[in-house]
């Protein structure tokens, strides 16, 4: 009996205690349901929509989308540049569940975009941190451009003079000087008293009149020229950050023709400042327009190749300034050819195997239409086109991409600019210039199948940098197997590049001292000797 006492309490008491385990633990059960309940209901938050696209620090941006948190500052978004840089966070405003609205800080300026010197506007991606991070930020296209903080609208008072031409800005028809009169400004929502609404570098009747110009229809008839049209993808004065955009796929962004308009009547005097036409338009690929006798003499896009003048304006260049003729001096073997190694050369005379001065000189015909576009051009006559002043072959990236087997010079060397005939200052226009200071002018070295005369390895479909397949699958050393690289034409000549002083000639009088850097460079580095690809 006194056994059975003992144990009774003890039940009771691992009763009592098996009842408070299961009590805590339905506690904690429903405590933790409703929790994991919750964090199943937390979304990420979406961006749908960003307004407005251009806007300036100090500004307000308007976010719609879904999952933000109601309320005030209960929201932050995330601004980061296009392509690198710091993110900046910014606590929005006022926001429901599909809305905010968020004002672009100023800290955001440090992230800008710097070109020339100077801070310029810059396309930033936003994310949303609400109860939890966005999964992305905006795609480019829902990103907003953020130029500086805009200055007050300075009224056109009558009394004022915008662009203190002497002018009254009540008698001034066009009080900024844009080639925009001032009903039209107002018309279009541009400020009357600023040459660059926009802030883009790019006045605002030059961008007007290249989106009327691409909005033309190339002089066909019936013409009937769209109204300009106020919104993106035109060139828009009113939109900061289309100025690196090419509208008229040309490959010229509109800046770049912007400067080249601005360069034929500010250096150049080809042609007037003025709208209609303009002589370089980001809206035509060929501004420069022909009379059609068949037409009934109207204008058609594109002069011809064959009246173009700037090639003779450089070769006349060359002949009055003692440039025409060049002294070629080198100990290496010309393997094949037939002029002597060591002579006076035109200038013209890009392939020398020949010692003809042959006129071979001639600014290139990329769209093979028989008229000049404006990439095709040159329009500082320094006998150096556009395209490979730009793009091309006057551009260091250009020959590192085209012969990726040869690495390139230690010492780098700039390219040459397509608004400076003469871009370093020496005198010497650019193409008569020597970029690598091995004594071959730039012109010289622009291209290995012309150097060689046609002896590449290309396959004829007149593609730059397309080696030819059949060439390659040669077997020159009967091993039974193809040979991987093709020292197609022995000895050294013909292998020009104009940012390698060691190309064509190991013993030109830069190369010699570029021996300090060793070996691990061409034409010393193991590449094939002669493998034109353009």
């Amino acid at each position: 009996m006194e056994l059975r006492a003992r144990i009774r309490p003890l039940s009771r008491r691992a009763a009592f205690l098996a009842a408070l385990v299961a009590l805590v633990a339905s506690a904690v059960a429903g405590a933790v349901a409703p929790s994991a309940h919750a964090a199943k209901k937390k979304k990420a938050p979406v961006i749908k929509k960003v307004s407005p696209l251009d806007i300036a620090v100090g500004e307000t941006l308007t976010i719609r989308g879904r999952h933000f948190i109601k309320g005030r500052k209960k929201n932050t978004v995330v601004f980061k540049r296009a392509g690198g840089g710091r993110a900046v966070f910014a606590k929005g405003s006022l926001s429901t569940s599909k809305m905010l609205r968020v004002k672009v800080p100023e800290s955001l300026t440090k992230q800008f975009r710097v070109k020339g010197g100077y801070p310029v506007p810059t396309r930033f991606r936003l994310r949303v941190l609400a109860k939890k991070f966005g999964k992305r930020f905006t795609s480019l296209k829902r990103s907003p451009v953020v130029s500086g903080p805009r200055p007050q609208a300075s009224p056109a008072d009558d009394s004022g003079d915008c662009d203190l031409d002497g002018t009254k800005n009540g008698v001034d028809t066009d009080d900024d000087n844009d080639l925009l009169g001032d009903p039209s400004e107002k018309a279009i929502g541009t400020d009357p008293c600023k040459l660059d609404t926009d802030g883009d570098g790019v006045e605002d009747g030059y961008e007007y009149q290249s989106a009327v110009d691409l909005n033309d229809d190339e002089y066909q008839v019936p013409n009937k020229i769209v109204a300009y049209p106020r919104k993106m993808p035109y060139p828009n004065p009113g939109f900061a950050g289309d100025e690196d955009l090419d509208f008229d796929g040309d490959s010229l962004p509109l800046s770049v023709e912007y400067q080249l308009w601005k360069y034929t009547y500010e250096v150049g005097h080809t042609a007037s400042r003025t709208l209609s036409p303009l002589s370089y338009s980001d809206g035509m690929q060929h501004s420069l327009f022909a009379i059609d006798p068949a037409r009934n003499n109207r204008r058609v896009p594109g002069q011809p190749f064959a009246t173009y003048p700037a090639a003779q304006q450089f070769v006349d260049w060359a002949n009055a300034s003692g440039y025409l003729s060049v002294d070629l001096r080198t100990t290496n073997s010309f393997s094949g050819a037939v002029g002597s190694p060591n002579g006076s050369y035109d200038i013209r005379n890009i392939d020398l195997r020949d010692g003809v001065e042959s006129g071979e000189f001639a600014l290139t015909d990329l769209d093979n239409n028989g008229r000049v576009s404006d990439l095709e051009r040159d329009e500082d006559i320094d006998g150096l086109s556009n395209y490979d002043e730009l793009r091309g072959r006057m551009q260091p990236g250009y020959w590192t991409s085209c012969y990726a087997m040869e690495a390139a010079a230690p010492i780098g060397y700039e390219g040459t600019s397509l608004v400076d005939a003469d871009t370093d200052g020496d005198g010497v226009r650019d193409g008569a210039d020597d970029q690598d200071h091995d004594d071959v002018p730039n012109i010289m070295e622009l291209s290995r199948n012309e150097a060689s005369n046609g002896l590449n390895d290309t396959d004829g479909s007149g593609k730059a940098c397309t080696p030819d397949p059949d060439i390659l699958k040669q077997d020159l050393d009967a091993d039974g197997k193809p040979d991987p690289l093709i020292f197609n034409h022995p000895g050294s000549y013909g292998r020009v590049n104009p940012f390698n002083p060691c190309l064509p000639f190991d013993d030109s009088r830069t190369c010699s001292h570029f021996h300090v850097f060793g070996s691990a460079f061409a034409p010393f580095d193991g590449s094939p000797d002669w493998l034109a690809l353009q």
